[in-house]
């Protein structure tokens, strides 16, 4: 049975009042505890931030970590109405000679004119298509599926190295079947197979398809150039395997022009100041939640937190850190111009020595960033390259929880987990208190109605014997 209160009706005594404010003192630690939560609340929310600027620069140090994607290689061609050039990573800075003596062609033949592409007007049976190494397809036609439209989706889905569609020439019997090969091969179309009559009686009637002897006919014909002197025939106008790391557009044959192949000092200046920044951001997060202001005595959210000092430090450390085993004259950011300020930690870049860095010894750059990367893979972490380096640190950071002394869980994640863990905790101890508080206030809330009842009845009482004594 509920307990029921009786606030003052007799001692004017305003009892919810003052068990109301007594639960209040006693709440008093549940206070503490919930403000000590949303601190906790607070640092997961600012690590989740670092945790965000870390993936974003582990997500540039891994678009250049190797030399594959670190370097990049740009082509200038003397005459682009010859051909164009494109470069990759494994392409060598030098000068190449390219003549153009034909070009790829693909062969095309085309057919005398019907008067209807619908109309099922032609033989059914099967017709073959043979391509210049005797391979043969074999490609059926049935009644009501022999106009000339029907004759061209048999053969797109025949699986024939063609294509075949349809042109209109604006005559009488305007409908062309036009039948173009894929590569440079050369096919023939033989439609002596369809032997049987349409059924509509309009009479025997095959594709016929003109002869070389037709302007209209192409020839199936490989290109023909000559790179630095040595002639070369290729099976297309894309060439990927005439000059190493090199694509070759051919546009115009009968022609000659040069390509010159160098190192885009300028793409890797930009990947090296995207790094930078990315860097920067990190830094500049970390220094804003753990800084301490002794003269206003205030403090970011995450001040003297050891989890953040130990994301400085790792940071911090590895500009300083050299790559064991590189050759070249840059063995650390330093050595390249890319200094940290002494007071906030962020990376600046001389952009003076930078340049005159990837000039003169480009390749040594690209190896401090990219030394062994994708070469080994269980190496101390000094004997990678700088790019590699942070990567592998970074991983360290922000890598998932996974368990209790699981040596891959990720530095932060692990500081979150112990947080949420404090907040239950707190949860717990929160409903503990709130249940001893409830018993109180339910005991206190008994106790003032008792008195109530008590002083009730002795006022019963008294004004009985007033009226006793005033009748003596």
């Amino acid at each position: 049975m509920a307990n029921i209160s009786i606030s003052g009706l007799v001692t004017g005594l305003d009892s919810s009042s003052i068990i109301s404010q007594l639960m209040q003192l006693e709440r008093a630690p549940e206070r503490i505890m919930k403000a000590k939560q949303q601190k906790f609340q607070n640092q997961i929310s600012e690590f989740q931030k670092i945790e965000t600027a870390l993936k974003s620069f582990q997500k540039v140090v891994k678009g250049f970590n190797t030399l594959g994607n670190f370097k990049s290689m740009q082509t200038t061609v003397a005459d682009n109405s010859v051909l164009t050039a494109s470069g990759s990573s494994t392409a060598t800075p030098g000068t190449h000679t390219v003549q153009v003596t034909t070009l790829a062609k693909n062969q095309r033949q085309v057919s005398t004119g019907v008067a209807s592409q619908t109309d099922k007007v032609f033989n059914t049976g099967s017709f073959t298509i043979t391509d210049s190494a005797g391979k043969t397809t074999t490609v059926s036609i049935a009644e009501g599926q022999n106009s000339l439209g029907d004759i061209v989706s048999a053969i797109n889905t025949s699986g024939a190295n063609v294509t075949a569609s349809i042109i209109n020439d604006g005559s009488a019997t305007p409908y062309r079947l036009v039948v173009t090969g894929k590569d440079t091969n050369n096919y023939t179309l033989n439609f002596s197979g369809l032997t049987t009559p349409p059924a509509g009686g309009t009479g025997s009637l095959l594709p016929t398809m003109l002869g070389p002897s037709d302007p209209s006919y192409q020839a199936g014909t490989a290109a023909t150039l000559v790179v630095d002197g040595i002639t070369m025939t290729k099976t297309s106008n894309t060439v990927t395997d005439a000059i190493q790391g090199i694509t070759l557009n051919l546009l115009k044959e009968g022609s000659t022009t040069t390509v010159n192949v160098a190192n885009d000092t300028s793409a890797v200046t930009n990947k090296i100041n995207e790094f930078v920044s990315a860097y920067n951001d990190v830094i500049n997060l970390v220094n804003k939640q753990s800084i301490y202001n002794p003269d206003t005595k205030t403090a970011g959210v995450l001040s003297g937190d050891s989890t953040v000092r130990t994301i400085q430090s790792k940071l911090q450390s590895l500009l300083s850190t050299t790559v064991s085993g590189v050759t070249g004259p840059y063995t650390s950011l330093a050595s390249l111009g890319i200094t940290s300020d002494k007071k906030d930690g962020t990376l600046s870049v001389d952009s003076t020595a930078l340049s005159s860095a990837l000039s003169t010894n480009f390749e040594a750059v690209a190896d401090l960033f990219t030394h062994n990367t994708g070469t080994y893979t269980t190496l101390p972490s000094n004997q990678y390259g700088i790019a590699q380096q942070f990567n592998l640190t970074i991983d360290s950071m922000v890598s998932p929880y996974i368990g209790t002394g699981v040596s891959t869980n990720g530095l932060i994640e692990t500081r979150i987990k112990g947080l949420n863990t404090s907040i239950s905790d707190i949860d717990d101890q929160i409903d503990s208190l709130e249940s001893r508080i409830e018993k109180m206030q339910s005991n206190l809330q008994l106790q003032f109605t008792n008195m109530e009842t008590t002083v009730s009845k002795l006022q019963t009482q008294g004004n009985s014997l007033l009226t006793y004594l005033s009748k003596l």
